[in-house]
């Protein structure tokens, strides 16, 4: 019998607009633009891509985690210093402060289209 294993390939979003997604990812998230064309926009992070594809059907984010669907988190060394870097470059967080809850630390932030991340202190 073959095993079966699952590993991240990478994510994909869906954003309403490429130009306003390759500023957010690429120069605010710092995410290496790997691929960039009309149709898609690719980018790499350590031992991960991150792929947008256009759409038009903005989500509502302050209600991500009471709705079917996902979140991706991505680890960082300090919450603080994290919320502090990227809240200069005008990432929007969801959270006043850092949440616990069963897995960890973590706080809420939004792509400029609505789409819901997670940072994650290493445990």
């Amino acid at each position: 019998m073959m095993t079966f294993l699952l590993s991240l390939n990478r994510v994909v979003v869906f954003a309403a607009d490429l130009t306003t997604a390759q500023s957010f990812y690429g120069q605010d998230l710092g995410l290496e633009l790997v691929h960039g064309d009309d149709r898609a926009l690719t980018f790499r992070g350590p031992n991960f891509l991150l792929t947008v594809f256009p759409g038009d059907d903005m989500p509502a984010p302050d209600s991500y985690s009471r709705r079917p669907g996902a979140s991706v988190a991505f680890t960082v060394q300090s919450i603080e210093a994290a919320v502090s870097h990227l809240s200069a470059r005008g990432v929007q967080f969801l959270h006043e402060a850092p949440n616990s809850g069963p897995i960890g630390r973590y706080v809420a932030f939004t792509d400029p289209f609505g789409t819901v991340f997670e940072l994650m202190e290493s445990i």
